[in-house]
């Protein structure tokens, strides 16, 4: 009878939600616990992709949850836009938990710069890795793979020319 009144103890005070108390003039009111949220603003510089002979950035937003160390989605979807100056148009990407962006040599010889794209998924440490061309205003995807990312910094290197072709190195 012990174990069964103590497992009926655990049980509901297991289940107990976190509140934060704030007293009115009259009576105590329990409320829920606040999340800490902020927004991170990253720039990431990614050279000349325009061919305007002018270094781009390359802008991404988004609200970090401090308590679970993620990304706040505010639905199911997280939505991440790579966003640069007014005349570029914008990136998205879906079901994405991070970008990191970088710059790499012209890969399809038009005399500008490409971008690497690394999204984080949910998948642990798997990133899909994008590279993206800009030409005629507007974005192409030029190459895509799955990889295992470590601790790993050298993403410009990642593209690399053998041979007259470039190749997607996957560490």
């Amino acid at each position: 009878m012990k174990i069964r009144f103590l497992i009926f103890l655990l049980v509901v005070y297991g289940c107990e939600t976190i509140t934060k108390k704030s007293v009115s003039k009259n009576s105590e009111i329990e409320k829920p616990a606040q999340k800490k949220i902020e927004t991170e603003n990253r720039k990431f510089f990614v050279g000349d992709f325009d061919n305007d002979k002018v270094n781009d950035t390359a802008f991404v937003n988004y609200k970090w949850n401090i308590d679970t160390d993620e990304i706040e989605c505010g639905n199911y979807n997280c939505d991440i836009n790579i966003e640069f100056k007014k005349t570029i148009p914008k990136i998205s990407f879906s079901q994405s938990l991070g970008i990191v962006v970088a710059k790499t040599e012209d890969v399809n010889n038009d005399n500008a710069n490409e971008i690497i794209v690394f999204s984080r998924t949910n998948e642990g440490m798997w990133n899909n890795i994008s590279v993206w061309s800009f030409k005629n205003k507007k974005w192409k995807e030029i190459g895509k793979a799955k990889a295992f990312i470590g601790n790993d910094n050298d993403s410009e290197n990642r593209v690399i020319k053998e041979k007259g072709k470039y190749y997607l190195v996957i560490p």
